[in-house]
C-alpha cells in the first residue's frame, strides 16, 4: 500500500505558496490577538516555517527544523506576549490548510483522511514538544524573577532597615535634646547648681530628673541644689516623692537639696502626707530665698549697698 504521505511531496511543490497564504488566513482570522496587532508579514514568516518543519517531518522524517522552530517560537511568544492559543493555532494551521486544499483538489477520500491523519500525528508530536520546551523556559522564567525578586525584596528591607535605624537614632537625638532643654541644671555659683522644673512630672521624667541632677552634681562637685518648681503646672503626691527623693539622693552625694516656690497650698498637701519627711528638706516659697541660704551653705552672703546705682556717672 502506497505511504499517503507520497501525495504531499507534489503537492507542496505545485501549491506551497496557496498552502502558505490561506494557512496565514486562517492563523489571523482565529487569532483575535493578533488582528490588529501584528503584521501580516511576520504571521506569514511563521507560517512558512510550519510548512517547512512539517515537510520534513512526514517526507524526511527530520525533527531539526520542528526543534529550531519550537526554540524560536516559544522565545518569540514570551518577547512578543501573545496567547499560548495563538502558537497552537500556528501548529495547527498547515493542517487547515492541507485540509481546504484536498477537498478543494477532489483527493480520493479515504486518500485524504490517511493523509491528514499523518499531518495530525506530525501536529501532536510538534505541540507534545512545544508544551515541553515552554513549560521548561517558564519555570526558568519564574525561577528567575523570583531570585530577582528576593534580591529586590532583601535589598529594600536593607534600606527600610537602615531608614529605621537612621529615624530611630534621630529619634533618640532628639529625646536626648529635649532631655537637656526641659531639664537644664544651671550653675549659678561656685558649688551651687539650680534646677527649674516646668511643667508636669511623670514617672519618666522623675527619673530623668533624678539621673540628670547626679551626673551634674558629680561633675560639678556641687554643695548645694537648688530645685524650683515655681514652673511646674500640677504638683501632685507622686511629684512630691520624687523630689523627696532626689534630695535624698542628692544628700547621698555629700550636697545639700533646696526645694523653691513651695505654695502655701503645697505646703498643706506636704504636711498631710505620711510618707513625707519634712525635717529632711529645705523649702522656700521664693528662690532669692533659696539662693540666699544656699550662699551662706558654701560660705558666701548678699549685702545690700547703702546707694545701689545701675547708672552711668554723667559726664560734666
Amino acid at each position: 500500500m502506497q505511504d499517503p504521505v507520497d501525495e504531499l511531496a507534489p503537492l507542496l511543490q505545485q501549491y506551497r505558496a496557496q498552502i502558505v497564504e490561506r494557512a496565514t488566513d486562517w492563523v489571523v482570522a482565529a487569532a483575535v490577538d493578533l488582528q490588529g496587532k501584528r503584521p501580516r508579514a511576520e504571521t506569514q514568516r511563521l507560517v512558512e516555517r510550519v510548512v517547512a518543519w512539517n515537510e520534513a517531518l512526514l517526507l524526511h522524517g527530520d525533527e531539526a527544523p520542528l526543534l529550531a522552530f519550537i526554540e524560536f517560537v516559544t522565545t518569540f511568544r514570551a518577547e512578543s506576549e501573545f496567547r499560548v492559543s495563538t502558537l497552537l493555532k500556528g501548529f495547527a494551521s498547515f493542517r487547515m490548510a492541507m485540509g481546504m486544499l484536498l477537498t478543494e483538489q477532489s483527493v480520493e477520500p479515504l486518500r485524504a483522511v490517511r493523509l491528514l491523519q499523518r499531518i495530525d500525528e506530525a501536529y501532536l508530536t510538534a505541540i507534545f514538544a512545544m508544551t515541553d520546551e515552554y513549560v521548561r523556559k517558564l519555570n526558568h522564567t519564574i525561577v528567575q524573577r523570583r531570585a530577582e525578586l528576593e534580591r529586590e525584596l532583601a535589598a529594600l528591607t536593607a534600606l527600610r532597615s537602615r531608614e529605621l535605624d537612621e529615624r530611630a537614632a534621630l529619634i533618640a537625638m532628639q529625646h536626648e535634646v529635649l532631655q537637656q532643654v526641659s531639664l537644664p541644671v544651671v550653675r549659678v555659683f561656685a558649688g551651687v547648681l539650680v534646677l527649674p522644673l516646668i511643667g508636669l512630672m511623670y514617672d519618666e521624667r522623675a527619673t530623668q530628673m533624678l539621673e540628670r541632677l547626679l551626673a551634674e552634681v558629680a561633675k560639678e562637685q556641687a554643695q548645694v541644689v537648688i530645685v524650683d518648681i515655681t514652673g511646674m503646672i500640677e504638683v501632685e503626691e507622686t511629684a512630691l516623692l520624687s523630689l523627696q527623693r532626689a534630695m535624698t539622693a542628692v544628700g547621698l552625694l555629700g550636697a545639700k537639696g533646696i526645694i523653691v516656690g513651695v505654695t502655701s497650698e503645697m505646703a498643706i498637701r506636704l504636711v498631710k502626707m505620711p510618707q513625707f519627711k519634712a525635717k529632711a528638706l529645705r523649702t522656700y516659697g521664693s528662690l532669692d530665698e533659696g539662693l540666699r541660704v544656699a550662699l551662706q551653705l558654701v560660705g558666701f552672703g548678699i549685702t545690700r549697698l547703702e546707694s545701689p546705682s545701675l547708672r552711668r556717672p554723667s559726664s560734666s
